[in-house]
């Protein structure tokens, strides 16, 4: 069933939630029907401009034409020899042609293959300088973390001692809990 202009303008669409903007489909669906009678008018100027020149041919066909009356026949000329060069010379072209269409040929091939080859190894190039820089920041990230387990074991080690000079300290000063 062919759609018409009047069928998208009369379509409704049933709304949900996370769906398309109603106002932004409605005016897409104008814009297709605006361009479908655009188009609908093209085609019958042009059927009309068809039909027009094939009626002004069918009348020109039906109309006769004065014929000229016949020129006078000259006398014959000698035939002349035949000359094979012509075979000979197309043969010679194709073949030329075909030179020239294959050279053409493996010349673009040859590009191609060329330019691939710049494109993997301008590829290889980054993916090596990328590799390196994670290399790097892989390593710069060790030292990182390493110098972070130093300074929590370095915490860790003050933290104990403080514990243990307040617990001796409690100790050595039981008369003043007593």
């Amino acid at each position: 069933m062919p759609i018409t202009v009047a069928m998208i303008e009369e379509k409704e669409f049933k709304t949900k939630m996370r769906g398309y903007d109603p106002v932004e489909v409605d005016e897409f669906l104008d814009e297709i029907c605006d361009e479908m009678v655009a188009m609908q008018e093209e085609i019958a100027t042009l059927t009309q401009r068809l039909n027009q020149t094939a009626h002004n041919a069918y009348v020109s066909s039906a109309i006769p034409t004065p014929v000229p009356p016949p020129a006078p026949i000259p006398a014959p000329a000698p035939a002349p020899k035949p000359v094979e060069a012509p075979k000979a010379d197309s043969s010679e072209a194709a073949q030329r042609l075909l030179a020239q269409a294959q050279k053409v040929y493996d010349e673009t091939i040859a590009e191609a293959k060329a330019k691939a080859e710049e494109i993997l190894s301008g590829a290889s190039e980054r993916a090596s300088s990328g590799l390196e820089d994670l290399e790097a920041e892989k390593s710069d990230l060790q030292q990182e973390v390493e110098m972070l387990r130093q300074a929590a074991k370095d915490y860790r080690e003050r933290f104990l001692r403080l514990i243990e000079e307040q617990h001796h300290i409690l100790k050595s000063e039981t008369a003043l809990f007593e």
